[in-house]
């Protein structure tokens, strides 16, 4: 069976540098393209920190475009605070000599999907794929999967309602999940199971690996700040679990939903009312309800050894 051509579409970000890694050093699925997204950072630093973090990998092959700087209502409001200044933990990096397509991500979205049936993992804002959407109309049908990081049902992580993605552009998150594609949403419900600890860290150091090395550095200051915001040095591994999903089928327990994400509420703006009634049981959108955490460690653990040697 021919392995899933995928995208992913992404803000990098601590977590997503994770998801990104995890992703190219997994034979299961061909990733063709990093899109990249203002989110955590701005757009000028989610693009660097992609070429980047693909030159750490050893595919200057791949192909990073640019996209959307912004929102589609209003202005972006960074995470610097939670991923560093730099969106990977403020390491000094040498300038990355991948460059930069000329293509903007929306187009290379549309190209890729209308070559071959495509995947794409969204784990940063969604305003590309609603881009997408507007952009080629009927798009929808020719992407097979679509597995989003996103939303919360049982409380957010930038207000008491909204999850940060989502709250991010809730514009464009109300749009795609209204969109006519099969969705996988891994919301916070699902995300906060999957964490790695300082065991994990001294694991990524003690490999002996430039990556390994990158990596716990970059986690370093993201175990700190839960440390202050959760009480524990647990590093939840939000972005990974939707790589995950497509490593591993059938791993991350699913339930059948209706989502559907507020976009004028005063207290709840940027809120995913993810309803699991048994009407949705067989609803093509998804919602992860269930990792086990021991398993996906493990798996993530082998694929980050996979790289050389420094």
């Amino acid at each position: 069976m021919a392995r899933p051509r995928v995208v992913i579409d992404t803000d990098p970000g601590v977590d997503d540098a994770v998801a990104i890694l995890l992703a190219l050093a997994s034979e299961e699925i061909d990733v063709c393209a990093i899109t990249t997204v203002a989110g955590n950072v701005g757009i000028d630093k989610t693009t660097l920190n992609a070429r980047r973090l693909v030159e750490l990998a050893g595919r200057p092959d791949l192909t990073v475009a640019r996209g959307a700087a912004g929102p589609l209502v209003g202005a972006l409001d960074e995470a610097g605070e939670v991923h560093g200044l730099d969106g990977l933990g403020d390491l000094e990096w040498d300038e990355p000599g991948v460059p930069e397509a000329d293509e903007h991500a929306v187009e290379v979205l549309a190209r890729l999907a209308e070559e071959a049936p495509l995947t794409i993992v969204a784990i940063g804002p969604l305003t590309n794929l609603a881009l997408l959407q507007a952009r080629h109309p009927g798009i929808e049908s020719r992407v097979e999967r679509l597995v989003v990081m996103g939303g919360a049902s049982f409380h957010g992580n930038v207000t008491a309602a909204a999850e940060f993605n989502v709250w991010a552009d809730p514009e464009a998150a109300a749009r795609v999940m209204s969109g006519a594609w099969p969705i996988t949403l891994m919301p916070l419900d699902l995300t906060h199971q999957a964490v790695l600890n300082d065991a994990d860290l001294d694991y990524l150091r003690g490999l002996g690996t430039t990556v390994g090395e990158r990596l716990a550095g970059m986690l370093e200051p993201y175990a700190a700040f839960h440390d202050q915001w959760y009480g524990n040095r647990d590093v939840i591994m939000h972005d990974a679990t939707a790589v995950y999903e497509l490593l591993a089928p059938g791993a991350i327990e699913t339930v059948g939903a209706h989502v559907e994400v507020e976009t004028s509420g005063r207290l709840t703006r940027g809120e995913t009312v993810i309803d699991r009634r048994r009407g949705f049981a067989h609803s093509s959108t998804r919602v992860g309800t269930r990792i086990d955490n021991d398993r996906f460690v493990g798996v993530l653990r082998e694929r980050l050894a996979r790289y050389p040697l420094v």
